[in-house]
């Protein structure tokens, strides 16, 4: 086996910042993308159910670019693989600028998976970076590494959201005729431009080629617990798929008619509210666990998203989800330190790419509610209903069935090739 060698402190320090980086314009992109793309899309022409199967494409294209990730790392450097993913970014905002009412066009675009409409980021790049942090730190303090960067990524999206009208108005002269904010596509696609020098920037025993000799994807040791946890965050993220960002828009547009800029408003207190939970996370983990962390901050979130259907006035809508967005992602940084700690260093990308593209389930979630929307009426209140149920027996399964997995450090420990230990 030939490998680059391990970075130093330094250098993981460094990857780190330059991840965060990323991040938080990746976010940023997808926070300003969130706000306008359902809208855009109707705008031109595309029925609610249409514009509910096309954003579930776009996540159907994250998750095969991620579950090709450990692929093409056999291939190239992660640094270019990195850049090709950035490359697909530029694009998608380019199609969406110029060619919003070509479906073919649209399609091929949204199934490269270079479109990123929500934080969740069901994406290539955000596999690759999991991997990077896990590599860059220590198991003892990765959910903290984990915490900040997602941090980031939702601080992004919470300015992206808010700079959704300067964006359009400063950029006017880009807009095209097809839809009234499609001005945000373009400055997508220079957010896209900005992430090639800083993936460039990365060291060379992260971005680094790799050869490896002839072996799975995933070993055998790895593959029940990274399969089964793969196979419970489908469940998840169906739930979240039916209530992702840019359809939430979208039913707040239809329901009670909001200007853009409150819409704008709403997603950056949220996605602050949401930030500010990835902080929270760190401490209550290291006292409770990351699977209860996981669990049980999740379920009174998904109570709220139930609540949230019943909502007589925006106003109420707006302070119920922000409530909901404090609890909700404090998930996230758990899930992905738990996911790279009960695996060995050489299974981690793989692990982060196969979890990763289970998230992109949302994109049967979105159709679904696309149905609802275009149903009218009572309906329209049902993917909030079926999100939190959906949610609720995820939480109480994923316990079941991982509560006595733990990751060597809950015990103290450091973890190596060994991987956890299930306590039974």
């Amino acid at each position: 086996m030939t490998t680059v060698p391990p970075a130093s402190p330094r250098a993981g320090r460094s990857d780190l910042r330059l991840l965060v980086l990323a991040r938080t314009l990746r976010g940023f992109g997808a926070g300003a993308l969130s706000i306008v793309i359902a809208v855009d899309l109707a705008s031109a022409g595309y029925s609610p159910l249409a514009v509910g199967v096309l954003i579930g494409l776009a996540l159907a294209g994250g998750s095969l670019g991620s579950l090709l990730v450990p692929r093409l790392e056999r291939l190239w450097s992660r640094r270019t693989v990195l850049w090709i993913e950035s490359a697909l970014v530029i694009l998608g905002g380019i199609v969406l600028w110029l060619a919003i009412s070509d479906p073919f066009l649209l399609v091929m675009v949204l199934l490269l998976g270079g479109i990123v409409t929500g934080g969740s980021d069901v994406s290539p790049l955000g596999a690759i970076e999991q991997a990077i942090v896990a590599d860059a730190t220590k198991s003892s303090s990765r959910t903290a590494a984990y915490a900040y960067y997602n941090l980031a990524g939702y601080v992004g999206a919470a300015f992206g959201a808010l700079a959704v009208g300067a964006i359009t108005v400063g950029l006017s002269g880009l807009a095209s005729v097809n839809a009234s904010h499609d001005a945000v596509f373009p400055f997508y696609a220079i957010l896209g431009l900005s992430l090639i020098p800083i993936y460039g920037a990365l060291s060379r025993a992260e971005a680094g080629h790799r050869v490896v000799e002839p072996r799975p994807i995933l070993s055998p040791e790895s593959r029940r617990n990274v399969l089964d946890l793969a196979g419970l965050f489908t469940i998840d993220a169906f739930g979240g798929g039916l209530i992702m960002n840019s359809l939430l828009a979208y039913y707040l547009t239809i329901r009670f008619a909001p200007s853009v800029g409150d819409l704008g408003l709403l997603f950056f207190g949220a996605s602050l509210a949401a930030a500010a939970s990835f902080l929270l996370a760190v401490p209550l983990a290291r006292r409770i666990g990351l699977i209860r962390t996981m669990v049980f901050t999740h379920i009174p979130s998904s109570l709220l998203v139930i609540a949230f259907a019943f909502s007589p006035a925006f106003v109420v809508a707006s302070g119920l989800w922000i409530a909901r967005s404090t609890l909700s992602q404090m998930d996230v940084p758990t899930r992905q330190a738990y996911t790279q700690a009960i695996v060995p260093p050489t299974d981690r990308t793989a692990a982060a790419g196969i979890t990763t593209a289970a998230r992109s389930a949302q994109a049967f979630g979105a159709p679904v509610t696309g149905g609802f929307l275009a149903a009218g009426g009572p309906w329209l209140t049902g993917p909030f209903v079926l999100a939190g149920s959906v949610k609720i027996a995820y939480d109480l399964w994923v316990y079941r069935r991982f509560r006595a997995v733990r990751p060597l450090e809950e015990r103290g420990g450091e973890l190596g090739e060994s991987g956890p230990r299930a306590d039974r």
